[in-house]
């Protein structure tokens, strides 16, 4: 736990912090009654370091100011005292979105066919489990009753999945050699062809 606060430190110091001038300018420029900047600095550092996982921030600036700015405008949602001048001056906390350049688009489709990929080298019950519930967002028994299987072998779909695609994902998504993974692929059809609970 001390680690894990330490290493999300270093990434907020890494990442955030550099930028924490360009924010603080930002919010100076916001005219909001009884708005305290280092209160709402502090509180970004909270949110930010409350999110479960900090490596999936692609844009930490932009979502340093996006923060600062949910803040602000809770803080004028939750105020009695509200300016005429406030809700015009939240513009100044606006940054520009950057453009995903051409290498970024092309590695962005190059993730997805490498999930695309992964889903289809799964066995069909596992690969339809996910689907359903990760993309989907159905939850255990709505899968269970869509696909007519109990909700202890949605689970153990679910379980299955998951182990190969970390297994595939585990090797930067280099497909492991397939005599192995035919052995593994029989073992969770198993799974499938015992009686439905």
């Amino acid at each position: 736990m001390l680690q894990d606060f330490r290493e999300r430190g270093r990434w907020l110091a890494r990442n955030v912090l550099p930028h924490e001038v360009l924010i603080r300018a930002k919010l100076s420029a916001v005219s909001v009654y009884g708005l305290d900047i280092e209160d709402v600095i502090q509180e970004m550092y909270a949110r930010i370091l409350s999110q479960p996982s900090l490596e999936a921030i692609r844009y930490p600036r932009q979502y340093a100011v996006q923060t600062a700015k949910a803040i602000v405008i809770d803080h004028v949602r939750h105020s009695r005292v509200i300016s005429i001048t406030s809700s015009g001056s939240l513009d100044a906390l606006d940054t520009p979105v950057l453009e995903a350049t051409t290498e970024e688009r092309l590695e962005f489709q190059g993730e997805i066919l490498a999930v695309a990929d992964a889903l289809a080298q799964l066995p069909s019950m596992c690969r339809e489990t996910l689907i359903l519930r990760r993309m989907e967002g159905l939850s255990q028994r709505e899968v269970a009753q869509r696909l007519k299987i109990s909700e202890k072998t949605v689970e153990k779909h679910m379980a299955n999945g998951v182990r190969l695609l970390i297994k595939i994902f585990g090797r930067g998504g280099k497909s492991r050699v397939r005599t192995s993974f035919k052995k593994e692929e029989a073992c969770i059809e198993d799974v499938r062809d015992k009686p439905r609970d």
